[in-house]
């Protein structure tokens, strides 16, 4: 039982090291083809033109697991330091571990979650729940969520103009 929690930081920690992977294209979730490792686009390198930047419904790139995203942005579009609220439905088992890689190699870590929920009107498969994050910076960022059975991730466009303060 031990192993199996340890799985996921494991499989993270492996996909985070820097490892030399080759770019392959591969179709995303609305058939386009875009440039990246095997599992989606990549969000180092550019920013595919299907990339989520406003409130949505996405269904995510998966190995080993189906993923969902809905996304509530306080405003119409995705902007770094605010916290944005994910509510994800993954396949799989319910140790998760969520990060965001972004622009110069950032990772970061949830403000808040991952919160499972008990009942939804989301519906796709798997469990579902949410998880808070706030973008330091503008740019490409890819969410990943990662469990015993794989590993689900979704590229979001982050607007490159920083909050007002005061909004």
């Amino acid at each position: 039982m031990g192993m199996r929690r340890l799985l996921p930081l494991l499989a993270v920690l492996v996909l985070a090291s820097g490892c030399p992977q080759t770019p392959k294209a591969q179709p995303g979730p609305s058939g386009s083809v875009a440039a990246g490792p095997a599992i989606g686009p990549s969000a180092a390198t550019s920013c595919p033109k299907d990339a989520a930047s406003a409130p949505t419904e996405r269904q995510a790139y998966g190995r080993g697991v189906e993923m969902w995203v809905l996304l509530f942005p306080t405003h119409g579009e995705l902007r770094p330091g605010e916290t944005l609220k994910i509510v994800v439905r993954v396949t799989g088992g319910q140790e998760v571990t969520v990060t965001a890689d972004g622009p110069s190699d950032k990772v970061i870590l949830p403000v808040w979650g991952p919160e499972w929920h008990g009942g939804s009107t989301f519906h796709h498969p798997g469990g579902e729940f949410g998880v808070g994050f706030a973008f330091p910076v503008g740019g490409c960022w890819r969410l990943r969520v990662v469990n015993e059975s794989g590993v689900g991730e979704l590229v979001l466009r982050i607007a490159d103009v920083a909050t007002p303060s005061g909004s």
